[in-house]
């Protein structure tokens, strides 16, 4: 008799709501859960994928440990006790000889819970956590928190009366949330402008559709920000009570007229103008957050800036349709991450050790602990606190450095949890070079990644199902059931940072046995427990406008910081100015004879996600291979025809990828997948799951001329290559 359980999806970042269907409690198939106040009984290919994620026969369901040389493939299966022993002695006496700081931690999107790793981080005493935020989001978080005191992760697209899509593939990747409520505003009159370099399937339905050439999107902020302020488009009474540094501002943008920021971005004046003034005249307006300008390089933090400056001087902050921070209510009371992360543990001492701080310091302790004072000056729950895991990390690129050269001081250590770094992090080679040189390396996974098989120690992680889960955002908590038990010896990231802690000496920061424990830890406030929120639709705050009316904003100013006082101090660009990419047309001439195409990586395709799924024999049918898609008439210049292998070259390195050809794009640009292995190869080395062969990281740069200056986001896109027909051996 089928039994039908309540659960959730973490195959990508949502929790949307599931029922799984059960025969002999075994999971046979997955339907959306129609009572989910969220996602309302929407799942997409991936969520329907978790019967073959659970089961697979690739997945990691024992701990192992290297008994060969590192990337041999020879592992002995040993227990959770022995293995955590071991892994704490190693770890334990690498302290003793090198000092905390010795660790390391990488980590990716989150599939798992974060804030346990940063609070074992800061009571073992060390600040060097890293990973890809650098170009996920975070740009946009630390810079949104020193502009207004929060970040808007509430765009009200089904109230708005104009959307901007700006560098945001909503039907690739928020296909059940932005994608479907975009659908929404439209049907109610909303208008859309799309800025992106492809003609990506939003663009075909735009009322506008800005294609700007790669890298070149905050010159065209800038251009909107000047032509708004001239033709007085601004909220004038808003601006004048509730910014600073409008005059600095406006001097700052004089020179980028429509004809200068034709020039630079390709867009034609006249559409420059179109699309600044519809913006601006048609509110309430929203730009909802999007990947695209955070993986820009060297202007990527300055983008995150100029977007928080045209939200604000529109007057579309916290009003109805535009743009909101988190509610207020009942939710603000709950025991957050940040709360949870054990922050003020790590020492002065420690946090001065921070790899990459001194260099990139809005995305180090600087700039977090300036943006959490502020924070601090508003009523507790008014605007979540800044969390660490999201805003506050050592710079991966000076973590690869400091393993393999032992400066400023010896990394001999790391654990790497829901990730994958050669797949994950840019400069593929000197990451695979520092994962060689480590004296210990964990890492907790769901697959055998090529990452994985660099291990000393691998344990297997347990799938979303297996693991209860408490879905907290500034908005809203919802409850996401666990609806089995773990199967083998999978156990979750609370179950393994716990394990460890407890033999380093943390006992008594790790007082619940489990995590629904901690949950319940965290809704006390409520007097709740996890259990009882479960039979709930969940806590929602209530929606109110115009909040700093009565309270201000959580900046240094207690206003909007259109020129930020938190960069001036730190040493950094106060306004937005543009850079030329390094690697561009305009920037190197002389580059672009050899290197003639533009060139971006990261594009989001379903049902792939990142680096994942590519077990998933559903997934890989329907992306079976790595592609590169390039307009027509350029492939017919080069040689090559639909289904051709082509080799993509930068001055780093090369890849072979085959050929789509697509019309969405400028002749001039290649688009091509980013995060590419294969699991059916050998995982020894030197193949190494084919990590080399195809993967996009391999060809962006992450040296300090590329990286934004502020916080060190290295360039997925406005890159130039090559493209050549793969020699037949």
């Amino acid at each position: 008799m089928e039994e039908i359980r309540r659960s959730y999806c973490g195959l990508c970042h949502p929790r949307c709501g599931t029922l799984l269907h059960m025969d002999n409690n075994q999971v046979v198939k997955v339907t959306g859960d129609p009572q989910h106040p969220i996602s309302r009984g929407a799942i997409c290919e991936r969520g329907r994928f978790m019967v073959e994620h659970l089961y697979h026969p690739q997945r990691l369901n024992y701990p192992l440990k290297r008994i060969g040389k590192k990337g041999e493939g020879r592992w002995q299966r040993i227990s959770w006790d022995q293995a955590l022993d071991e892994v704490a002695e190693k770890l334990a006496s690498l302290k003793e000889k090198h000092g905390a700081e010795t660790l390391a931690f990488t980590h990716g999107t989150k599939r798992t819970y974060h804030w346990d790793c940063r609070r074992f981080f800061n009571l073992f005493g060390s600040p060097n956590t890293c990973g890809v935020n650098t170009i996920c989001m975070c740009p946009s978080y630390a810079t949104e928190y020193a502009t207004y005191g929060g970040m808007v992760m509430g765009s009200e697209v089904m109230g708005a009366r104009c959307v901007v899509l700006w560098g945001n593939n909503a039907s690739n990747s928020s296909p059940l949330y932005l994608s479907a409520h975009l659908a929404k505003a439209r049907k109610n009159g909303a208008k859309l402008i799309v800025i992106d370099p492809r003609r990506i399937k939003e663009a075909e339905q735009a009322d506008l559709w800005l294609q700007v050439r790669p890298g070149t999107d905050l010159a065209l902020m800038l251009g909107w920000i000047r032509l708004i302020i001239a033709e007085e488009l601004y909220d004038r009474e808003f601006v004048a009570n509730w910014t600073v540094g409008f005059d600095e501002l406006k001097a700052a943008v004089e020179a980028y007229t429509p004809e200068k920021v034709a020039e630079i971005t390709s867009v034609s004046a006249e559409l420059i103008v179109q699309a600044a003034r519809m913006y601006a005249t048609t509110g309430p307006a929203v730009i909802p957050f999007g990947f695209g300008l955070d993986k820009q390089g060297i202007n990527a933090t300055q983008c995150a800036r100029a977007r928080a400056i045209l939200r604000a001087i529109t007057g579309n902050l916290e009003v109805s349709g535009g743009e909101n921070f988190s509610m207020t209510g009942e939710v603000g009371k709950i025991h957050d991450w940040e709360y949870l992360e054990l922050n003020d543990t790590l020492p002065a001492s420690q946090r001065a050790k921070q790899l990459g701080a001194k260099q990139y310091p809005i995305f180090g302790f600087p700039g977090w602990e300036r943006n959490s004072a502020a924070n601090k000056k508003l009523p507790e729950g008014y605007v979540a606190p800044p969390e660490a895991w999201h805003s506050n990390l050592a710079h991966a690129r000076e973590v690869m450095n400091a393993i393999i050269t032992g400066k400023p001081y010896p990394v001999t250590a790391a654990i790497t949890l829901a990730n994958n770094p050669l797949l994950a992090l840019p400069n593929t080679k000197r990451v695979f070079k520092a994962l060689q040189a480590l004296e210990l390396y964990v890492v907790v996974d769901y697959f055998m990644t090529p990452s994985a098989a660099m291990a000393d120690y691998v344990f297997p992680a347990a799938s979303t199902v297996e693991t209860p889960e408490l879905w907290l955002t500034g908005g809203f908590c919802v409850a996401c059931p666990q609806a089995m038990e773990p199967l083998y010896e999978r156990r979750n990231s609370y179950d393994f940072y716990r394990g460890l802690a407890m033999r380093l000496g943390q006992e008594q920061y790790w007082p619940w046995e489990t995590v629904e424990e901690v949950y319940d830890h965290c809704l006390e406030p409520l007097g709740l427990n996890f259990k009882q929120l479960q039979n709930q639709p969940g806590i929602f705050g209530a929606r109110e406008y115009r909040r700093y009316e009565k309270f201000g904003f959580g900046t240094p100013s207690g206003k909007v910081e259109l020129k930020s006082s938190i960069f001036e101090e730190l040493g950094k660009d106060a306004l937005p100015q543009y850079r030329e990419p390094v690697w561009s047309p305009k920037a190197d001439p002389t580059l672009t004879e050899e290197y003639p195409l533009i060139l971006i990586t990261g594009s989001r395709y379903m049902p792939i996600y990142h680096s994942e799924h590519r077990q998933i024999e559903a997934a890989r049918k329907k992306m079976p291979d790595p592609l590169v898609s390039i307009h027509p008439v350029t492939a017919e210049r080069l040689g090559l025809a639909e289904g051709d292998w082509a080799v993509i070259s930068t001055p780093l390195a090369s890849i072979r990828q085959r050929v789509k050809l697509s019309d969405a794009m400028d002749p001039a640009m290649v688009d091509i997948q980013h995060s590419w292995w294969f699991p059916e190869r050998d995982p020894k080395l030197p193949e190494l799951f084919g990590v080399f062969e195809s993967n996009a990281n391999m060809l962006c740069p992450d040296d300090p001329e590329f990286c934004s200056p502020e916080i060190g986001s290295w360039p997925h896109s406005a890159l130039m290559c090559r493209v050549e027909k793969e020699k037949q051996s």
